[in-house]
């Protein structure tokens, strides 16, 4: 018994560390179909309107932290413009951090025409976006076995920027969040929003059948606090624009380097189908440390609607 509670007080404070110390880690096991929610040059980079809605149970048993997103990202096609906006909600039982953002993104197509290719792969193209976001943190120790009676709740804003460029099969985004250096007083003590972070992303789409792809990708973050992550993705995908059905299977081994995260490993096994122009998926986080035999997992839902048919699952 005293493990176990010595496990979930652990557990507490990684996630609050999470809250606190490192909000832009990736969060999000299925950014892989929404590359917007890191990168948001990615906002109208395709030609389809998207509606993005996720919900995310971390270490379920343990009372962990859960994370609800909506999206929608659209692309003005008259003047190569995309807009994305997204609204979160990031929470512990004490912690709560909510915010939104607004993106705008400008796309530069690198081929003449609308199209090279009516197959699966991409044509070439360079993005560029901003975001400006505002986040909302706070703090109620009604929730914890904290004597103190204290609360706290303020309000800052930041910004993102990135870049992302696909020609046919290759894709890849670099960006940089949390521009703006702000300070809030939030616990007592002067911290962060959150650490200035890049993440690089690289991928191929291999068309191995007229409607099936192969799609490895890898993922690295780093942030000012010297956390390092990298993510490895092999995904399957089998879509035809002109049936009503298709399924992607992904699996995702992500490793977080920094010491001081004891580095974690994580296997994360993703399942989709798309049946029209709706899609649903599931993500099941493993994280291979002491908290693996006290919590039944992480588990993410995913449910997206698509204003076209798609031709190919976003990203």
């Amino acid at each position: 018994m005293k493990k176990a509670y010595s496990i979930l007080l652990f557990a507490l404070f990684m996630a609050i560390g999470v809250q606190v110390k490192a909000q832009e880690r990736i969060i999000y096991d299925q950014y892989h179909f929404n590359y917007y929610l890191i990168n948001p040059a990615v906002a109208g980079a395709d030609e389809c309107s998207h509606l993005m809605l996720t919900t995310k149970n971390n270490w379920i048993g343990l009372d962990g932290p859960s994370t609800q997103t909506l999206s929608f990202r659209t692309r003005f096609k008259t003047r190569n413009m995309g807009l994305g906006t997204y609204i979160y909600n990031d929470k512990t039982p004490s912690f709560n951090n909510a915010g939104a953002q607004l993106t705008f993104a400008y796309h530069i197509p690198l081929t003449p025409g609308r199209r090279v290719t009516k197959r699966l792969m991409l044509d070439k193209q360079l993005s560029f976006g901003v975001s400006l976001k505002a986040y909302q943190l706070s703090y109620n120790s009604h929730k914890t076995i904290d004597p103190a009676d204290e609360s706290y709740s303020e309000m800052a804003p930041n910004a993102n920027f990135g870049i992302y460029y696909t020609s046919y099969g290759f894709f890849g985004g670099l960006s940089i969040t949390n521009l703006i250096p702000y300070t809030m007083r939030y616990t007592g003590l002067l911290e962060p929003v959150g650490p200035t972070t890049a993440f690089l992303f690289l991928g191929n789409s291999f068309q191995i059948a007229e409607d099936k792809i192969f799609e490895p990708s890898v993922n690295f973050n780093y942030n000012t606090y010297n956390n390092k992550q990298v993510e490895l993705n092999l995904k399957f995908a089998q879509n035809n624009e002109v049936s009503d059905f298709g399924y992607w299977a992904q699996l995702s081994y992500r490793h977080n380097l920094d010491e001081a995260s004891g580095q974690p490993i994580s296997l994360i096994p993703i399942l989709g189908i798309r049946t029209g122009k709706l899609q649903i998926a599931y993500a099941f986080n493993l994280t291979l440390n002491d908290l693996a035999s006290y919590n039944m997992g992480t588990h993410e839902f995913m449910l997206a609607y698509t204003f076209c048919i798609p031709k190919h699952f976003c990203r």
